[in-house]
């Protein structure tokens, strides 16, 4: 058992990180009458689904309410401006790339904060500490929650480097707990019944979704490439090119690009004009121009985030600079062109498969309601076969990593 202590720290060092997480969310703030609070953020659909899919606390102000939220845009925001191949960029030092990640992530969660605050701000009590006419209690509460926020980078950044499953690990909890309440609510439009027919079709749906996206997230085009500056047999090898590049990402910003008309709408007081009227009633999920909108989104996001994720540029670049190359295409271009044109091809494929689990289950709805909550539900099961594919992948290769021997029997 001692060849596995190393696991055995990183399980347990992930509870206790979970456990802090956990803690850190029943952690209410300062300032804030609960009760009102939590009332108005059950109306903010916006922020609920943010907070749903970045691990927050979104129902009422606690220490972790924007959870991971800034650090997950913030890593899309470079990852994006990664994609670019500036060459600037690709120089920077690991160093100075992890402090323009997180002064990102700062920049971000002060804005957050801002957008939050700004929905409780009524709930908030006044706080005076200079002057009576200088009220500091919205500026403390901004400086709360990003100070939750910069902990919970702090503690899954500690969880990537001593635990399984990285930073996204944090996220598995809230996921897993809301997973119930999307099945018997969906979207909010019809409460699914637990009769024995509704439970079994639950479960063999899930079932189903469970193995077909573990084997769509893993399957993968290979493109046979040639490494001249290998030797021999490790000199023929392949570029994989996953069918979905962009994971679940999708399924987690697409409910709040959906909800965000509506959201604006409101905020601005439109709500009651002929505009706002016919952006609440048509843009929503059970409404075939809402429908065809939200698979739009998802479609975008499908494209966007897989071509920032996989960066044809400078894959290119990458395989130009090493000397491979493509069997019969040019270095360069010619190979950029070819990787897009592959990306195009294989995200039809995957994002079909978005399409299937998280729109059909709505057009379904139309004729039988019930059909729309699995929509919710489904994006979810989705999103935790990608986290717990790559926590599982991680385990399996610490498990295994002192098992592998120079030769299968000891030389006397």
């Amino acid at each position: 058992m001692r060849e596995h202590q190393d696991v055995a720290k990183r399980v347990l060092f992930t509870l206790l990180v979970l456990f802090v997480y956990a803690l850190g969310q029943q952690v209410v703030l300062p300032g804030f009458d609960v009760a009102m609070a939590r009332k108005m953020m059950g109306h903010n659909a916006l922020l609920q689904m943010f907070g749903l899919t970045t691990g927050g606390q979104m129902n009422m102000p606690t220490l972790l309410s924007l959870g991971l939220g800034p650090y997950m845009t913030a890593m899309i925001v470079w990852q994006a401006i990664a994609s670019l191949d500036i060459r600037s960029v690709n120089n920077l030092s690991v160093q100075q790339v992890g402090f323009i990640q997180r002064l990102l992530t700062f920049i971000l969660a002060v804005l957050q904060g801002i957008v939050m605050v700004y929905y409780l701000r009524d709930a908030i009590a006044p706080l005076y500490l200079i002057s009576d006419n200088l009220n500091l209690g919205v500026a403390a509460a901004v400086l709360y929650m990003v100070a939750g926020a910069m902990f919970a980078l702090f503690i899954g950044l500690e969880n990537a480097n001593h635990g399984f499953g990285g930073s996204v690990a944090l996220i598995i909890p809230g996921i897993i707990t809301s997973l119930p309440h999307s099945f018997l609510y969906g979207y909010g439009t019809t409460r699914l019944k637990l009769n024995p027919t509704n439970v079994t079709v639950g479960i063999v749906v899930t079932g189903l979704v469970f193995i077909s996206g573990l084997l769509v997230y893993r399957a993968e085009q290979r493109i046979p490439i040639q490494r001249p500056s290998l030797e021999s047999t490790f000199s023929e090898s392949y570029l994989p090119l996953p069918f979905l590049a962009a994971g679940a990402m999708p399924f987690m910003f697409s409910n709040m690009l959906f909800v965000l008309p509506k959201q604006v709408v409101e905020a601005l007081g439109y709500q009651y004009t002929h505009v706002g009227q016919f952006v609440i009633t048509q843009i929503n999920y059970n409404h075939w121009p809402g429908i065809l909108a939200y698979a739009f989104i998802v479609l975008f996001l499908g494209f966007a985030f897989g071509l920032i994720n996989l960066s044809p540029t400078k894959m290119a670049r990458q395989l130009k600079e090493r000397g491979d190359y493509v069997y019969h295409t040019t270095p360069g271009d010619a190979t950029e062109a070819l990787i897009m044109g592959h990306f195009f091809r294989l995200s039809m494929i995957g994002d079909f498969y978005l399409l299937l689990i998280g729109v059909v289950p709505l057009a379904i709805g139309m004729y039988l309601p019930s059909a729309s909550n699995y929509a919710m539900y489904l994006g979810g099961v989705f999103i935790m076969v990608t986290i717990t594919d790559t926590v599982t992948q991680q385990f399996i290769a610490l498990w295994n990593k002192n098992r592998y021997s120079l030769f299968d029997e000891p030389i006397e």
